[in-house]
């Protein structure tokens, strides 16, 4: 069965998008565990760490039966006593707002673009590429932030408010802006917004 499409351009791409989106969030929210599983794996070998300086670990944080949990422990070990009490700080984040929803957004963009799909395969690849880069770019900068917490990282009042504020830009930047950005990086040309392509959900 064929399905028809509008003729203008706009809203062909509008449906393609809606279509596109629905799916990826249908998918991706089916895949919850396993995109959990993969960001602490790779949180934990980028950031994971246990000396005399600091501890940060990797945990599944379990909430009912939602899977896309995970908690960052930060330690500083010069507070801990020597029965293992002392302050430690735990970063939870929701994996799925944090960064599976963007995802489906930037590949909603991208299948619904109307170019070739040798073209949207690159665009996916280059574009999942650089997401998840800025994704744990981000996660780094909320452990470091939350490190101030245990006293690892030293921040005045201003400081922190500062940091803070950065912070929750760069939370709302994922959501939307840096899946709009990234999608104009890497599919758009010279040519393409004045092109007339035809485009289909297939």
């Amino acid at each position: 069965m064929k399905i028809r499409l509008p003729t203008h351009p706009g809203l062909r791409f509008l449906v393609c998008f809606a279509f596109w989106q629905v799916a990826g969030l249908i998918v991706l929210s089916s895949a919850d565990g396993i995109y959990n599983e993969i960001f602490r794996s790779v949180g934990a070998w980028v950031y994971g760490r246990n000396d005399r300086v600091k501890e940060i670990g990797f945990e599944n944080l379990k909430r009912g039966d939602h899977l896309n949990y995970t908690r960052v422990v930060i330690v500083n070990p010069a507070l801990m006593n020597p029965d293992g009490s002392g302050p430690v700080r735990n970063l939870d984040i929701g994996t799925r707002g944090f960064g599976s929803i963007s995802l489906a957004l930037l590949a909603g963009l991208i299948f619904a673009s109307p170019v070739s799909w040798s073209r949207r395969g690159k665009a996916l690849l280059w574009g999942v590429f650089w997401h998840q880069i800025l994704v744990f770019g981000t996660l780094g900068y909320c452990i470091w932030l939350d490190s101030a917490e245990v006293g690892l990282v030293n921040l005045t009042a201003g400081g922190k408010e500062l940091a803070t504020g950065i912070k929750n830009v760069q939370a709302g930047a994922l959501a939307v802006a840096v899946p709009v950005v990234l999608w104009v990086l890497v599919i758009l040309r010279a040519g393409d917004l004045g092109s007339n392509r035809s485009n289909g959900l297939g």
